[in-house]
Formats: C-alpha cells, sequence, structure tokens
C-alpha cells in the first residue's frame, strides 16, 4: 500500500498523526531543525487566507498549470547510476585484396558499435516549517472549514505529485504545503525536460540537473566509453534563421517535410518501422501554424514564377476545415502521414527580452520530431526514476524514523521536526532517456507573431500572472485590557 494514501488519510481524520510526526527524536538520528515559528501560510484563523467572514464555500482557481510532452511519456524505476545503451552502428568496408586462388583468403571486414549513456538528476524542495499547534485555531464560529477547490493546481507534465487530495488543501495547512511543493517540484523538473543541463549542476550534488532533450536531439554523438564519433547517431537539427512559420523567405512546409522525410527514410532502411513520432512545439506556435499550413501544405510546389502559367483555386471553407480540424484533433499531415502534435508550455520560447534576433511581439521556438516506439513497440523515449522503494530495507533498520515515498518510490519524503514545529521535504532524481537520437530531429529558431501571447505557468515568465495575498492583517480588537 502507497504510504502517501495511509498519511494523508490521517491528516484528514484527526492531529493525531501530526503529533505523531513531530513528537518523536527518530530513534537518536541527528537532523537539521526548522524554524522554531510558523512561516507557513495560514489558512484560517485570524491571518488565515481564507479566515473571510461569509466567504462562499467554492474556490476558483486562476493558477496556470504546466503540461506537455512528459504526460504521455512512460516512466520506469531504475537504481542503475550509470547505464550504458547499445547501439549498431554498422559493418566496416572490406578490408584485404580480393583472393587469386580459390583458397586464398578473401577480404574482412568488422562490426562497429557505440554506447550512450544517462545521468539522473537531483531536485529537493522543502515545506515552510508547520506548527502543529496553531493548525486547528479558527477565528471563530463563522470561520468554516469546508471550503471546496474548483480546478487544479498541479499540471499535467508527468512530473506531478499523484495522490494528493487537492479539494482538501484549503482547509489543511499540512496538505497545502505539500501541494505547493509538488507544484514547484513539477514546474522545475519540467523545464529540465527540455534545457536540464549538468553543467549547472551543484558540485556537492544536492543539485543536479539531467541532460535535457535540447541536448540529446543534437549532432555530435559520441561513443560513452571511448569518446569515439558515432555520427550514425545524430540527429537530424535543421535552423529556420527567424523566419516567420507563415512567411514566404523559407517555407515551413519544406522544413518538416524534409526532416520527416529524411528521418521516417532512416527508419525504414535501419528496420526500425513502425515508429510512432510525435511532432513537439509550443502551444502559440502551433496555433499559428495550423493558420496557414492548410493553404501551403495544399499549394506546396505548384506555383511557378510567371503569373498566369499556373492557377490555383482555393475554397476557403476548405482551408478552415482543415485548420479546424488539425487543432480539434492535436494531428498534422505531413508527406502524406498523419502524426499527433503535443503542445508543451513549458519548452523554451525566445523574445526580444532575451534575443536581439526579435522584435517585441515576436517570439522563437524550437519544433521537435520525436520517436516513442519503434519496431515491435519497444519504447525509445521514456522517463526513468530512482526508485526509492528499494531503500526500504535498510531504512527498517532506523526504527522511529518517519520517511516515507509515493507513486510507486518516485518521491521520497523526509520530515524535520524541533519540539511542536516541522517542515517536509520532497527529493527526486529522475531522468529522460532517447535511445534513438538518430530517429529524432528539430527545426530551431522558428519565429510566430500571435495577437495575445497565452498566460505562462513560471513566476519567472514574462507572460504569469498571480496576485493575491498570502498572509491577511489582524482586525482591529477592542477589549477593556487593551
Amino acid at each position: 500500500m502507497d504510504q502517501m494514501e495511509r498519511v494523508l488519510a490521517a491528516l484528514a481524520e484527526n492531529q493525531a498523526v501530526l503529533t505523531q510526526l513531530v513528537s518523536k527524536q527518530n530513534g537518536g538520528m541527528h537532523y537539521k531543525v526548522p524554524a522554531t515559528v510558523q512561516t507557513a501560510g495560514h489558512l484560517h484563523g485570524t491571518l488565515g487566507i481564507f479566515g473571510t467572514h461569509g466567504l462562499d464555500r467554492e474556490v476558483i482557481s486562476t493558477h496556470v498549470r504546466p503540461y506537455g510532452l512528459g504526460a504521455i511519456l512512460p516512466k520506469f524505476p531504475s537504481v542503475f547510476e550509470d547505464p550504458r545503451y547499445g547501439a549498431l552502428t554498422g559493418v566496416s568496408d572490406d578490408i584485404g585484396n580480393e583472393p587469386a586462388n580459390p583458397c586464398d583468403d578473401a577480404p574482412t571486414g568488422y562490426v562497429k558499435a557505440c554506447n550512450l549513456q544517462a545521468q539522473f538528476g537531483r531536485v529537493a524542495r522543502d515545506t515552510e516549517t508547520i506548527e502543529m499547534d496553531k493548525l486547528m485555531l479558527r477565528q471563530r464560529r463563522s470561520d468554516f472549514t469546508d471550503l471546496r477547490l474548483i480546478g487544479q493546481m498541479l499540471g499535467n507534465t508527468g512530473f506531478a505529485v499523484d495522490g494528493l487530495d487537492q479539494s482538501q488543501m484549503l482547509n489543511l495547512v499540512t496538505l497545502k504545503e505539500m501541494i505547493s511543493v509538488g507544484v514547484r517540484m513539477e514546474r522545475k523538473l519540467a523545464d529540465h525536460l527540455w534545457s536540464g543541463n549538468p553543467a549547472n549542476n551543484n558540485l556537492g550534488g544536492g543539485y543536479k540537473e539531467f541532460p535535457g532533450l535540447a541536448l540529446q536531439v543534437n549532432t555530435g554523438q559520441v561513443d560513452a566509453d571511448t569518446n569515439t564519433a558515432c555520427p550514425s547517431l545524430d540527429s537530424d537539427v535543421k535552423d529556420f534563421n527567424y523566419n516567420d512559420v507563415c512567411g514566404t523567405t523559407l517555407d515551413i512546409v519544406e522544413y518538416m517535410s524534409a526532416l520527416e522525410f529524411f528521418i521516417f527514410s532512416l527508419a525504414n532502411d535501419t528496420g526500425m518501422l513502425p515508429v510512432e513520432w510525435v511532432w513537439v512545439m509550443a502551444p502559440g506556435l502551433w496555433q499559428e501554424l495550423t493558420a496557414c499550413w492548410p493553404c501551403k501544405y495544399n499549394t506546396n510546389r505548384c506555383l511557378t514564377a510567371n503569373v498566369g502559367e499556373s492557377v490555383v483555386r482555393l475554397d476557403g471553407r476548405e482551408n478552415i476545415t482543415d485548420r479546424d480540424r488539425m487543432r480539434d484533433s492535436m494531428t498534422i499531415d505531413v508527406n502524406g502521414r498523419t502524426y499527433r502534435v503535443i503542445v508543451d508550455n513549458k519548452l523554451p520560447e525566445l523574445s526580444n527580452i532575451n534575443d536581439a534576433n526579435l522584435q517585441p511581439g515576436q517570439f522563437a521556438s524550437t519544433i521537435y520530431f520525436l520517436p516513442l516506439t519503434i519496431t515491435g513497440n519497444f519504447p525509445v523515449l521514456y522517463l526513468e526514476y530512482l526508485d526509492y522503494r528499494q531503500a526500504a530495507s535498510d531504512l527498517t533498520l532506523l526504527r522511529g524514523r518517519e520517511d516515507f515515498w509515493t507513486d510507486g518510490g518516485m518521491w521520497s519524503w523526509a520530515i524535520e521536526n524541533l519540539n511542536w514545529c516541522f517542515k517536509l521535504k520532497l527529493k527526486t532524481e529522475q531522468r529522460i532517456i532517447l535511445r534513438t537520437p538518430h530517429l529524432a530531429g528539430r527545426i530551431d529558431h522558428v519565429r510566430y507573431t500571435p495577437l495575445q501571447h497565452l498566460r505562462q505557468p513560471e513566476p519567472d515568465q514574462p507572460y504569469h500572472v498571480d496576485g493575491g495575498v498570502s498572509l491577511r492583517n489582524r482586525t482591529t480588537d477592542y477589549a477593556v485590557w487593551l
């Protein structure tokens, strides 16, 4: 039984479990301790953000969640710190001369191979300090604790902490803090999926980024053990050079068709078909691409330079129908083959703020073409996580510890306490595996100019909005002793 269910059930029923969490010295083990006062935001009571008299029971969420590719990738547990993934890269040319006589030696040759590797990242987040004997406080009888959240806090990224009852986070401080940790953890890991770079790791190992897809879908692949070049594993990388996705200087249909044809042909020539591929891009880029794709795709190379020599009649209704079908089904036709499209709002995006090639209102991003499975439905793009369940035999020797794992061993929770104060810590070690980088590709620097940019999930992004308060002021009270 997943221990998350046990802990959350106890938290919802009564505060006895909270007392247990903070009253032990954890078998004599030494820990850093939380603050001596509560720093976690109050939900109810005098300072509570929902302690307002007459507040309606339903609370609407305006929190923008991340979403994207990670939600469709399979996740596998692992305990291998430094794995190797083999690839047979080819057979050498003939070595030696043709035999002069029937029994002379004939030319020989060698089979060649390369190994790829993968690295775990490591990300940890803490809750704020919680004071146990403040959790039950209410301002007065009109301070109700039956609030119901309408909406979701955790996103659709594949990195969410499952099993947390989000509807109860407005009534239980501990659960609210756990979900806050989960939200911040998910944001960070969803970034790492694309832009993770081990060059950003802390020397002590407390924070590590796994190599993201921007590094793995790349040229310059090498053998993991000898650093020998492995060009047959290189991805197909193209540069759209900041041209507009619906412009005429460079044709997006030509680029995406060429990339798909090259990779599809390579999969066929190497015996990998059938392959399940997906196109992945930023949501704003997909919206602009679909606006012009039907017209561009249906008229590709059918016009001549001389006006009047070639006439193309376009039915506006058919174009709109094709556009709406693409948007509704989240699919795109390339070279006569239909592919699923994934939009990801954590995929890195350039603007005039961070790139001088762009004007205000212009954005640029990358379009990815990624393989999910190859012949035999063998997965080649997936997530792995360090399986904390495998430490259970050792942890049982540390009697009194309140550590627990959740989500099949993906997340590790620890508790620090000082008398009546405690906080929770969350840790995970994950990585993304791309076994066939040669069957993946990308088109960089595709420019688009939407009429309006979508809201963004990250607080440091330019189109993120929130507002509100995290602590309310005390009301003025009157008494003979004041």
